[in-house]
């Protein structure tokens, strides 16, 4: 195994991980990167810092004691979460390069990845297993949902009718951003605890099986849940100028196909806390990281 010569290489992503670059790059620390969607700003960066940029990823991965790739890991199960390489790079392209005595942090990371990855003696760290940081990409997520809205929608959000499918983590953080804009707000969600909890914020909660009865008196829809649930039947009902944030999973909750027959305004919305607070994300990341070091 050759001799270490960066203390971090940081590998694919959004601007979170160019953000998380400048972020880690002071005297300190050596850093290299790879496939970043864009590169990192030498003026964000400490003057007499170690950083550059590596030219394959085998270069990046061989010589670094630690790698940092994105939140989520991957997408589609297959493939790394990168925006620059046209033709790809596939987990399997990446557990190739790694060797033992490595710490690999991601978000998300897929079970099978990371039963491979310790099998070669590689220390595997879930960003998105820390509760502090979890808890922080749903604001972020929140913030972002909200911001698809207005820019998508001709109407204010302040006193508009909205419903959140779904009341888990981002569910909740976005009820109470919504709540606070002064927003009339329904939620609907299967589970009785989430029930319970969401009547502290809510005009009114309900099963799924109210959908039907319920979907056409809304200007906002944003949905969270990872599964078909407003299907072509529902979306006909709806009012023509409703706007439909999904920050569910891919492919997310929502028949896309028969939103655009029906000139509906929808929009499936993934990696928000990339678009709309990067830097912020990118700090939060880093302060977990050394949290987990530390531990």
């Amino acid at each position: 195994m050759q001799e270490k010569l960066y203390d971090y290489a940081v590998i694919g992503g959004d601007m979170r991980q160019v953000y998380l670059t400048e972020e880690l790059a002071d005297p300190s620390r050596r850093i290299c990167y790879y496939a970043l969607s864009a590169s990192p700003k030498e003026g964000h960066c400490s003057p007499t810092a170690y950083l550059t940029n590596a030219a394959t990823l085998q270069e990046a991965c061989n010589v670094s004691s630690q790698l940092i790739c994105p939140i989520p890991l991957s997408t589609d199960g297959t493939h790394l979460n990168q925006r620059v390489l046209t033709d790809g790079l596939t987990l399997q392209q990446l557990l190739d390069e790694l060797h033992a005595g490595q710490l690999f942090f991601a978000g998300a990371i897929p079970p099978a990845f990371r039963d491979e990855a310790e099998k070669k003696g590689v220390k595997v760290y879930d960003l998105m297993e820390v509760p502090s940081l979890s808890y922080f990409n749903t604001l972020a997520t929140a913030e972002g949902a909200i911001c698809e809205a207005i820019s998508m929608s001709p109407i204010n959000l302040h006193k508009s009718r909205c419903l959140i499918l779904g009341y888990g983590k981002c569910g909740s953080t976005l009820a109470h951003y919504l709540k606070g804009m002064s927003c009339y707000l329904d939620i609907i969600t299967r589970d009785p605890l989430e029930q319970s909890q969401a009547a502290l914020t809510a005009v009114h909660v309900d099963g799924i099986e109210a959908l039907e009865n319920r979907v056409m008196d809304y200007d906002f829809i944003f949905n969270t849940i990872p599964a078909l649930v407003l299907t072509a039947p529902l979306l006909k009902k709806m009012k023509p100028q409703v706007t439909i944030i999904d920050i569910a999973s891919a492919p997310g909750g929502v028949d896309f196909a028969a939103a655009s027959e029906l000139n509906l305004c929808a929009r499936l919305a993934p990696g928000l806390p990339g678009k709309y607070a990067p830097a912020s994300s990118a700090r939060a990341i880093k302060e977990t990281i050394e949290i987990m070091l530390k531990e």
